[in-house]
């Protein structure tokens, strides 16, 4: 059961940072609040770490794939990301993001030897149609290449954790990989942007929420379901963000809500529930 409820658990934490970037670019430059939320997010998980007395000699020898990781799923799918969402709505941007999991899926068969059943594979479909209702076709080109980027980043960076960092606990794993992040976004604000700060209560929760909530608590979650159950089903919970990203954003942004939305959110989520679920295995008995 608890296995079950983590990919939803990841979403909702996932989701919501839709709706916070939104209200804290208000007063902030996208570059700068990625960076800015990551600094913060490495600081508070190895003073974390610290006081638990972690033992880093037995992962020295994945730190850069975790660094690199970490680049990608933490410092390019951000970075890229809120620079779109400047102009782009938080249901857009969610909704190009749960492409994630068809291309992790394919390429996980593909490149690491992951084994999708007819369910799984059936529950994909479910997803990808799901997405494809409530899909956007009148965003800029220019936001849509940042979207794409921030894409890979994500599919990328899982499929690379998956492959080069197995056995790592969860939060050191994450701990590292904001990091990598860190380091991404820092050297994107100082090669792209003149960032700009009008510290308010509003960015001040924005801020703390996608820390926290975001960046520490839902990126531990997603790297359990990494590690335990592979970069397909990691990337599966992805399937549940789009519906749960617009209905906050519709309570806390006022953005609108179709019936099409609606039904891609039941597509999802029978997606996401199909490519998680595994039959009950009954005890054989033998004939005496």
């Amino acid at each position: 059961m608890l296995s079950a409820l983590l990919p939803f658990g990841f979403a909702l934490c996932w989701a919501s940072s839709y709706a916070a970037a939104k209200i804290g670019l208000v007063d902030i430059s996208p570059l700068a609040f990625v960076a800015i939320r990551l600094v913060i997010a490495a600081v508070a998980t190895f003073a974390i770490l610290a006081l638990r007395k972690t033992d880093w000699r037995a992962m020295a020898d994945k730190w850069p794939h975790l660094l690199v990781g970490g680049a990608l799923a933490h410092g390019l799918a951000l970075t890229t990301a809120h620079v779109a969402l400047v102009t782009v709505g938080a249901t857009p941007t969610a909704l190009v993001h749960a492409f994630n999991p068809i291309l992790t899926a394919a390429l996980g068969v593909l490149l690491l030897g992951e084994t999708f059943r007819w369910w799984q594979w059936l529950g994909a479909g479910l997803g990808l149609i799901g997405v494809l209702i409530g899909v956007p076709h009148d965003t800029g080109e220019g936001a849509l290449v940042l979207l794409v980027l921030s894409l890979v980043g994500l599919s990328g960076g899982t499929l690379y954790l998956k492959a080069f960092c197995g056995g790592v606990p969860p939060f050191e794993a994450t701990a590292v990989q904001i990091v990598g992040g860190m380091l991404f976004s820092l050297a994107a604000l100082a090669a792209f942007e003149t960032p700009h700060v009008h510290w308010t209560m509003s960015l001040v929760e924005a801020m703390a929420w996608n820390t926290i909530v975001m960046s520490i608590i839902g990126m531990a979650i997603y790297n359990v379901i990494l590690i335990r159950y592979g970069a397909a089903r990691a990337a599966s919970a992805f399937f549940i963000v789009p519906g749960a990203a617009a209905v906050m954003a519709w309570l806390t942004l006022g953005e609108h809500l179709s019936s099409l939305m609606l039904i891609g959110l039941a597509f999802a989520t029978c997606g996401v529930a199909l490519v998680w679920w595994r039959p009950l295995r009954m005890p054989f008995r033998r004939a005496r």
